[in-house]
């Protein structure tokens, strides 16, 4: 888990085709996929199609969450429920490539950063200062070109997430998940508007 950098996820350029429409991706530390689905309170609904379909299987060290064109993995209540005595990070990027990157345990959001900018965090969270380097340290040999732009930073992110979790993605996540569910409810916050972000 230690030794884990973003050459680990060269392998990402094979889906890069899957992207355009946004993503969150989100390693849930030592739950197996049937606790995701009820911390959630997944339907079992193959057909659906729109805002909270998941993907969800089995990974090394816990379970994988993907949300094609979404971003519940950065939803304040999604947080909350999967993070409850737990660990999780999502990588998010939205089809305007906004990204995210955020880190939780125990119910509370601990890092929230923009993985694509060094030291750019919209919001403070208590470990954002802490993670900036230790995320830097996911990139061998990185140098600031001067914008502060990080030319590698899913790769680095997602390298990041299994760092900090224990859990890793691998391309069979990417290609098939044994279980597909919606967390539609969560898109339809009681008093109308967007979700709130953790």
């Amino acid at each position: 888990m230690s030794g884990v950098t973003a050459d680990d996820y060269r392998w990402l350029e094979e889906f890069r085709h899957r992207f355009d429409s946004g993503f969150c991706f989100t390693f849930v530390q030592a739950l197996d996929p049937q606790e995701v689905l009820r911390r959630l309170h997944a339907v079992d609904d193959p057909d659906y199609i729109g805002p909270g379909g998941i993907d969800i299987g089995p990974a090394p060290g816990g379970s994988i969450m993907i949300e094609w064109g979404g971003y519940a993995g950065i939803m304040r209540d999604v947080v909350r429920d999967l993070s409850a005595d737990a660990v999780i990070a999502s990588a998010e990027r939205n089809v305007n490539w906004n990204a995210t990157f955020l880190y939780a345990v125990d119910g509370e959001a601990r890092a929230r950063f923009d993985p694509k900018y060094r030291g750019y965090t919209p919001t403070r969270h208590p470990d954002d200062q802490l993670l900036d380097g230790e995320y830097l340290d996911m990139i061998p040999g990185y140098q600031d070109p001067g914008n502060g732009f990080i030319k590698r930073h899913l790769e680095a992110a997602l390298a990041f997430a299994e760092h900090r979790t224990g859990v890793r993605l691998e391309r069979r996540h990417l290609q098939s998940m044994p279980v597909y569910a919606s967390i539609a409810h969560y898109y339809s916050p009681q008093h109308g508007g967007a979700p709130a972000l953790a």
